[in-house]
């Protein structure tokens, strides 16, 4: 992945990193999107607020990227 600024999609209550919001079948750290709910930025959301799992996966694919 190698947008600078993911889709986030609110799942079960928690905001995952996703490929795409329509078409992603699972986010970053493998949660099933059983139901779409809300959808946004990171950068409107911030990083505080999604799930860690996906972050740390985000930012190791951006660190493969930029070497």
């Amino acid at each position: 992945m190698d947008e600078p600024n993911p889709v986030v999609l609110q799942v079960a209550n928690c905001w995952h990193i996703v490929e795409d919001s329509r078409r992603s079948e699972y986010a970053l750290c493998g949660q099933k999107i059983t139901h779409r709910g809300a959808h946004a930025r990171l950068s409107l959301l911030g990083k505080a607020n999604v799930c860690p799992a996906c972050l740390k996966l985000f930012k190791a694919a951006r660190s493969e990227t930029e070497t």
